[in-house]
């Protein structure tokens, strides 16, 4: 029989899971999964209020917290899945670089309908946890400052004078840009993949370790999390109210004050996608510090809810997040047929409030069917191939009568 601080354990981390997933699914639907700047000419509809009040709640309220949640959980399973090994006195090491190896090939597929994925950066990034799993914390720590002050793309801007790799300018008024979307509205499957395979790759790489730093962050993340597992926080929240309460408030206050400072910047730049001065690369410091700022805030409020409240959510949460990866390639699967060239054909058709209510629709729609999913299986169909390839055997999927589904791993 599970004890209760396990049980208590795996569902609010799959119910963080499920959050964050659940804002990823917003802010890809958002972008109309073009996982670009919106080209200046050629977007179909003309924005109105009601896209002006959701672009603006996504961009302070989405954009940028909920990988940051994924990432800290990616983190945190490595930790447990260390921790665990660790217990039977076997190291997991090997075995997760193999299962990051599994995962690059989920990634290369989910990458080749859309630019945007986070699985072949995870598995880039993650290579380098095993060597870093036993670092003393106060390196750890160290470490974790120095990525999340933006130390990483202050030091790349820095030696390159740029705050790109790439040899075209990537903003709205850029003709790759236009290029870019126009093979998204109007070419075939076969010519999507093409683009995402090429330059979509190099896009990704500047994206990830150029001036937004994506790849710096998350590995911070990453970090955060294992250090969570080490420290054997995540094993019984409940005995940490007083330090998620105070969390909740540091980062709340600190959120409000990135937010002041980073439109007193942003205010001062002709154009927020070119960084030509350290002003520039100063004001969007600012934006990553209120991301991270905010992230903490959500992920430690989340917590104490959780924690306190009672009601179906936590449970429709806590099923969504444990078929993440089945429903994050879904959720792709589903908006690229909406609105690229080999499906519907939508992209820049739809209002940004129609998509926020798509987005919404499918979030439902996905934790209606996982629940119904999980009544009869142990895992989601991905996460059940993937457990069955990291442990080279297969596993039995279907659950035995009155038997409790298994945690993600």
């Amino acid at each position: 029989m599970t004890e209760p601080n396990k049980i208590e354990r795996m569902q609010v981390l799959d119910a963080l899971r499920g959050f964050a997933l659940a804002g990823i699914v917003v802010a890809h639907m958002y972008e109309q999964f073009i996982a670009a700047p919106r080209p200046a000419g050629g977007w179909g509809v003309t924005p109105d209020l009601g896209d002006q009040i959701t672009g603006g709640a996504v961009w302070i309220l989405v954009f940028g917290k909920f990988y940051s949640l994924f990432a800290l959980l990616f983190g945190v399973s490595f930790g447990i899945m260390m921790e665990r090994a660790a217990t039977l006195g076997k190291d997991f090491s090997t075995r997760f670089l193999w299962r990051l190896s599994l995962l690059l090939l989920i990634g290369i597929f989910h990458a080749a309908i859309y630019r945007g994925d986070i699985l072949t950066a995870y598995v880039l990034i993650g290579l380098i946890l095993p060597a870093l799993y036993r670092m003393a914390d106060r390196w750890l720590w160290a470490l974790i400052i120095f990525l999340m002050l933006g130390c990483g793309q202050l030091l790349v801007y820095g030696l390159a004078g740029k705050a790109s790799f790439l040899p075209w300018e990537s903003s709205p008024n850029s003709p790759e840009v236009a290029r870019y979307v126009d093979v998204l509205k109007h070419g075939t499957f076969i010519d999507v993949m093409k683009e995402n395979l090429s330059t979509g790759l190099a896009h990704k790489f500047d994206f990830l370790f150029a001036i937004f730093g994506r790849a710096y962050m998350t590995l911070a993340y990453f970090l955060l999390g294992m250090w969570l597992v080490r420290h054997r926080i995540v094993h019984n929240l409940g005995a940490y109210r007083p330090q998620l309460k105070r969390v909740l408030w540091i980062s709340s206050a600190l959120t409000v004050i990135f937010f002041v400072l980073m439109n007193v910047a942003f205010i001062k730049m002709p154009d927020m996608m070119q960084f030509t001065q350290w002003s520039h690369v100063l004001a969007f410091s600012f934006y990553n510090h209120f991301n991270i700022a905010m992230t903490l805030a959500l992920g430690s409020g989340f917590a104490l809810l959780f924690l306190r409240a009672k009601g179906g959510w936590k449970n429709a949460l806590a099923v969504y997040g444990r078929t993440a990866l089945s429903n994050y390639i879904l959720q792709s699967l589903i908006g690229t047929t909406l609105f690229f060239g080999f499906g519907f054909g939508l992209l820049g058709d739809l209002h940004d409030w129609q998509t926020l209510l798509l987005a919404l629709l499918i979030i439902l729609v996905q934790i209606k069917i996982s629940g119904i999913w999980l009544r009869h299986f142990r895992y989601g169909p991905l996460e059940w191939l993937w457990r069955c390839g990291t442990y080279r055997q297969w596993l039995p999927l279907r659950k035995s009568t009155g038997m409790e589904a298994q945690s993600i791993s």
